[in-house]
């Protein structure tokens, strides 16, 4: 059975590494909607956006890797969405699979790398809303202590970014990943307990990554906006 970890305090080497550095608190103006950014390790998306949260599409190629970096004010979440990744913090290695994902309360820093020849693909859900709200400790490609990455590392391309309305789904190999409105669990009934979902809509829990198995009804108790991934039943 595919896991999902909850790693809700700062370690002691987090606080250590965040006391070190100089945060200047950077607000992110850009509107990010249909923009693939450049990585050194692959390239990044924005998927979706709201008053709440940001949701992300990572493409990282084989034995690549982000920075080691924490986020000072939002709270991450990781899902594994195609082949295998090691999601690294200060204290541990976790090696990820599709639908298994790792949720970091802000502060704690952690590092993403591909283990997979043929690349991985991360899903990365932030709370609340600033790109630029980035410390970098170390990189294999020397970005470390600098901001995110600027405007000349952008390309525009068009229907990368999702909708709740007519564009809400997106595939990558046998991987579903949904925009819904709900108002009950039983709307998900028809979908195996292995999915992963996140609520979307303004919530202390929005954001926050739950396996299906594991949500009761008083998760759900009016409408809401969820993101839900899901492996599609007989796809090779």
């Amino acid at each position: 059975m595919s896991s999902i970890k909850y790693i809700n305090k700062i370690s002691t080497q987090d606080a250590n590494a965040l006391a070190n550095l100089n945060y200047q608190n950077l607000l992110c103006e850009i509107d990010f909607k249909d923009l693939l950014v450049k990585k050194p390790w692959g390239s990044e998306y924005l998927l979706f956006e709201n008053e709440s949260c940001a949701i992300w599409i990572l493409n990282i190629n084989y034995m690549e890797n982000t920075s080691m970096h924490c986020h000072p004010q939002k709270d991450t979440s990781l899902v594994c969405l195609d082949a295998q990744v090691s999601c690294n913090t200060l204290n541990n290695t976790n090696e990820l699979k599709p639908l298994e994902g790792i949720f970091l309360n802000k502060k704690v820093f952690h590092q993403t790398q591909s283990i997979s020849k043929s690349g991985s693909w991360i899903l990365e859900i932030e709370t609340p809303v600033n790109k630029f709200d980035l410390l970098r400790i170390n990189d294999t490609y020397g970005r470390q202590g600098k901001e995110y990455e600027n405007k000349k590392y952008y390309e525009l391309h068009y229907n990368l970014t999702l909708d709740l309305k007519e564009n809400n789904t997106k595939r990558i190999n046998k991987t579903k990943i949904e925009l819904l409105t709900i108002s009950s669990l039983s709307a998900l009934k028809d979908y195996d307990k292995e999915s992963v979902l996140a609520i979307l809509s303004p919530s202390p829990k929005c954001g926050i990554i739950y396996k299906l198995h594991d949500i009761g009804e008083e998760l759900i108790t009016k409408e809401l906006d969820i993101i839900l991934i899901s492996q599609e039943k007989g796809k090779e």
